[in-house]
């Protein structure tokens, strides 16, 4: 998937330690009623994101003008596979768990909805989760919560919904993980 022109006036970036308060909002956007979203831990994970032996990807839209962020999106790694049932004790886990890249938040302000911020941010995750420079992700796998509005959205960029969650083939048969909302993967 190539990443699309933006609009006018708008580039994306690496999110610095020094945008931490003001993406912090813009973030929240993506799970607003979770008390315990990826916003809390945003500074470790912009922290894990500028190290490049750390698989974490931090991006954000910026007004080129003004300086204001309209958008950002965070891809984890998959800690659920650490504490599957299945991997508890497996020496893979690790490898099992580098398959897969999380696309954990991603959010854009309201008055440029529309207008493809958030298609440029899930080209950039993709792009980001199928290399690997520097330790960074190479994953197999881009998996995406979502609010069920956007399955349209994902579906449409080539995401394949996973209503029970994903599941990751292996000898001793699938690994799945359900979400706790809509899920598709790439």
């Amino acid at each position: 998937m190539s990443v699309p022109e933006l609009p006018d006036g708008l580039v994306i970036r690496d999110a610095a330690r020094a945008g931490t308060a003001p993406l912090e909002p813009v973030i929240r956007l993506a799970d607003p009623d979770n008390p315990d979203g990826s916003w809390r831990a945003l500074r470790n994970v912009i922290d894990q994101s500028l190290d490049p032996e750390k698989p974490t990807y931090a991006r954000v839209v910026e007004e080129t003008s003004s300086g204001a962020l309209v958008g950002g999106m965070l891809m984890l790694p998959v800690t659920w596979a650490l504490t599957h049932p299945v991997l508890i004790g497996s020496p893979n886990v690790h490898i099992i768990a580098g398959l897969v890249a999380c696309l954990d938040s991603l959010a854009v302000v309201e008055q440029w909805r529309g207008q493809g911020v958030a298609r440029a941010l899930v080209a950039e995750a993709a792009k980001a989760a199928g290399s690997r420079q520097a330790g960074k992700l190479g994953t197999a796998v881009l998996y995406a919560t979502h609010e069920p509005e956007l399955t349209d959205f994902y579906a449409g960029l080539g995401f394949t919904l996973s209503p029970d969650g994903i599941g990751i083939p292996t000898p001793t048969g699938l690994i799945c993980h359900g979400p706790a909302k809509g899920s598709a993967s790439r």
